[in-house]
């Protein structure tokens, strides 16, 4: 299982990022950032399915392709700035891991609001 390999390299990572820290604060930090970056790339493969399965979504109802695309930049855009902000926490600046989460919201915010106007326009449209 994926998640087995995922798990085994994240508790190795933090392992080495503890004994690291102490007495090589720099080095610990590219551990970490490396064992993250590993982590990643092993989910891609599940994330091929998901985009495959919201391809058919996507074929089967007519949804236009301009919404799809805003929801996957969307979905991205979560992930990658949750996991930036990791990044940034775990080398100790908080400040910096709070305002990289902040500037995801507002962005994805930014993308949401087409689909906010055509939900809206859908509404509308329904009601007498």
């Amino acid at each position: 299982m994926d998640i087995v390999k995922i798990i085994g390299i994240a508790l190795v990572t933090t392992f080495a990022v503890m004994v690291l820290r102490p007495t090589r604060p720099e080095l610990a930090a590219v551990v970490s950032i490396a064992g993250g970056v590993i982590v990643l790339l092993m989910a891609v493969d599940a994330l091929s399915q998901v985009l495959t399965s919201f391809t058919a979504i996507v074929n089967r109802t007519g949804i236009k392709s301009e919404v799809f695309g805003a929801l996957l930049k969307i979905i991205g855009i979560g992930y990658l700035a949750d996991f930036a902000a990791g990044i940034c926490a775990d080398a100790g600046n908080n400040s910096m891991a709070q305002k990289v989460t902040l500037s995801g919201k507002v962005i994805i915010l930014v993308l949401a609001l087409p689909i906010i106007n055509n939900l809206i326009e859908i509404i509308v449209g329904i009601l007498p």
